[in-house]
């Protein structure tokens, strides 16, 4: 690889330990996907240092006593637990207060505590060709697809790029590699945030890896649905790049987006592949649940008011538990807007930091033991989200009942499970 003087620097240490450890993870990233050279980036969303693992606390806190501070500006990921209020959700208070830890040291090293997986909603907003570095996959995604942003999925060593300010050039930081590989043709445009969570998770497992190319939308997706279809794809599927000619910058038509090589062959995209996925991920044949949750990914505060909307001057069914998850900053703006009274005046649980799956529900995860994590026995969760149901099933190994927001609302209501309606 070649590296500037100021990478080499880095990499002999005399910009200090933690410069030399995350310059000496880059070159070994580098060197194995064949990089040239280093980009400087503009941005990064690192791990948050989960609680669930004393280990992955102690390493944030090794690196702030190593000196390790961020060169760009950072957000941090979502976390185990609502680190302000995690007694709603039944956290054990050791695993929130290892959680603040790791939070002190990402305070320390000069990240904003943001501890979710919608930066974006929360001020952090990359702009076109600023190449940038994420742990979480829904970022990734987004920011590629929707602002045209430079990112791969990066895992940790997003954090070591954001203590550098650098990166190996490869992958969706090469304009070579930013080009369609598969025609998706959408025979109807999707009506709802979950409908084109659905969309993307059918998508996304046909095209694995692959960078789809929608046309046939009739209008412009709001920026909640390209969030949601993102976010899916990006779970049934290893995308990072989806393009939306109109919509996702540079593309302007579907011949830019495919470098004036179109495929021959589509795929296509019609409402019962929509209706499929919907019908996959209601398991639970009782329709017993024990929890509905909305905010997956972390709720947009154009999202806060929908569910305010829905649920204004009523009141969730005896038994019901109903949690609506965002980051602190949305959560701020939707408390300073009346949409938080709303919300728990109707019995919802606003919840900042974490999610079902991220949080002590996990059964996927082997904290350690001195937490006293135990999770809950839950039998089913009603979602809006293809990418939290197939993360419910995965990580908390429970059933899940998944539908659109407007009928998930009315089952916390009625406390009867309502299916998704067709538009």
């Amino acid at each position: 690889m070649q590296l500037s003087d100021d990478d080499k620097a880095m990499l002999d240490g005399s910009q200090g330990e933690a410069r030399r450890l995350a310059m000496d993870g880059l070159v070994q990233l580098g060197r194995a996907f064949g990089a040239e050279d280093m980009v400087s980036i503009g941005y990064a969303h690192i791990h948050a240092g989960m609680a669930m693992y004393l280990h992955d606390v102690e390493l944030m806190e090794e690196l702030a006593a190593r000196g390790a501070t961020m060169a760009v500006p950072a957000s941090v990921n979502i976390a185990n637990a609502d680190t302000v209020n995690w007694q709603q959700t039944g956290a054990p208070e050791k695993l929130a207060r290892l959680q603040q830890r790791a939070a002190s040291a990402q305070n320390k090293m000069g990240a904003s505590c943001s501890f979710t997986c919608t930066p974006y909603w929360a001020g952090h907003w990359p702009t076109w060709n600023t190449h940038m570095t994420s742990i979480e996959s829904t970022v990734t995604v987004f920011c590629n697809s929707v602002l045209g942003a430079k990112s791969n999925r990066d895992g940790f060593f997003a954090v070591y790029a954001g203590i550098t300010g650098r990166y190996p050039r490869f992958g969706y930081h090469l304009d070579t590699n930013r080009v369609g590989t598969h025609r998706v043709r959408v025979e109807t445009t999707p009506t709802t945030v979950s409908d084109f969570s659905c969309l993307g998770f059918h998508v996304g497992r046909l095209v694995g890896e692959g960078v789809p190319v929608f046309e046939g939308f009739t209008r412009r997706p709001t920026l909640d649905e390209l969030d949601a279809l993102g976010a899916a794809l990006a779970t049934s599927g290893g995308v990072a790049l989806f393009i939306v000619p109109g919509v996702t910058p540079p593309y302007a038509s579907v011949e830019q987006a495919f470098a004036g090589k179109i495929p021959r062959e589509s795929i296509t995209a019609a409402p019962r592949d929509i209706a499929t996925v919907y019908d996959e991920f209601c398991s639970a044949k009782d329709g017993h649940f024990d929890l509905v949750h909305l905010g997956c990914p972390h709720a947009s505060l154009e999202e806060m008011k929908s569910y305010a909307g829905l649920l204004a001057g009523k009141r969730i069914a005896d038994g019901v538990e109903l949690w609506v998850t965002t980051s602190r900053a949305v959560r701020n703006e939707a408390l300073a807007a009346g949409l938080v009274a709303t919300l728990e005046a109707a019995g919802a649980k606003i919840i900042s930091d974490t999610c079902p799956i991220s949080c002590h529900f996990a059964r996927s995860a082997s904290p350690d033991p001195k937490l006293g994590v135990v999770p809950p026995p839950l039998r089913a969760i009603v979602v809006e989200s293809a990418k939290q149901a197939k993360y419910v099933r995965d990580m908390i190994r429970c059933d899940t009942l998944l539908t659109g927001t407007a009928e998930a609302v009315e089952t916390a209501l009625t406390g009867r499970f309502v299916p998704r309606r067709p538009a």
